[in-house]
């Protein structure tokens, strides 16, 4: 009896050092079309990550919370390992692993189209009341006029919640990356009021975003280097290409439910934590 007991051990002791080192936690935001909850495998950012970690044979638990828990939860590095997507700033790498760029993303600024907008410096902006969202960061010359007072940001918990107050005339114009900015509006809005939005051309900062892997996960470097490997097969072998076309086909713009293949057991949520629970 005692060696059976032990056998059993054995067993449970082994399967969860295979689970640690074949499964990657994962936590995830609200950016749709990249990251979503409600967007075809979660959006085209957590796709890319999903596909790269597969190809190596490497399983994802996905965790949905808002982007500063997000990214405090995968920071510590216990229950959560990684976080998808950031910026590759200085903060994050003294805490977090790098991957090779997921995708590039740029920032410009939203207005109404009746509004005349133009700009050349950030000092152009100080005169108007501008939308930010909670817990993101706009690049080192915007946050650092905010924090010398130079701008006057009006600081909201989501996107969405920025796009309304912009329809309503209550903040003038609005930072975000022109892809994520018009699918978020066509997904808030009815198509008259979609029409009434539009983004000055000017691009005032252009970055690329990563799979940040906490340092203090022991198999951080492991999974480092399983998703790099995945992610250049994915562009050698087109796939990373047809991914892309199906961003331009509207196929990541968010959806009423949320996206849960359950017959497939390669991509895992933890459901706990998607209830809010």
């Amino acid at each position: 009896m005692k060696k059976f007991i032990l056998f059993v051990f054995f067993l449970l002791s082994a399967s969860t050092a295979l689970f640690a080192e074949t499964t990657i936690r994962i936590t995830n935001g609200e950016w749709e079309p990249y990251l979503s909850e409600y967007s075809h495998q979660y959006g085209l950012a957590s796709h890319i990550v999903s596909e790269a970690f597969e190809s190596e044979g490497i399983k994802i638990q996905w965790g949905f919370f808002p982007w500063v828990r997000s990214y405090q939860a995968a920071k510590t590095g216990t229950k959560w390992d990684a976080s998808a997507v950031w910026w590759a700033t200085e903060a994050t790498q003294k805490f977090f692993w790098l991957t090779e760029p997921v995708l590039e993303t740029s920032i410009v600024f939203f207005h109404l189209k009746k509004r005349k907008f133009h700009w050349e410096s950030i000092d152009d902006l100080k005169e108007l009341r501008i939308g930010v969202t909670r817990g993101y960061d706009y690049g080192r010359e915007f946050m650092s006029a905010i924090k010398e007072k130079r701008i006057v940001v009006d600081i909201t918990t989501t996107d969405e919640q920025n796009f309304k107050k912009l329809l309503a005339g209550r903040i003038d114009i609005f930072p975000n990356d022109p892809v994520v900015g018009n699918s978020q509006i066509r997904n808030i809005f009815p198509s008259e009021k979609v029409k009434r939005f539009t983004f000055h051309p000017k691009v005032f900062e252009i970055n690329t975003l990563n799979l940040i892997i906490s340092k203090r996960c022991k198999n951080a470097r492991l999974f480092l280097e399983k998703f790099n490997t995945g992610l250049e097969r994915l562009k050698e072998n087109g796939r990373l290409d047809q991914l892309y076309k199906n961003l331009d086909a509207g196929k990541y713009d968010k959806q009423k439910n949320k996206w849960l293949d359950q017959s497939d057991d390669r991509y895992q949520i933890d459901i706990d934590n998607a209830l809010g629970k």
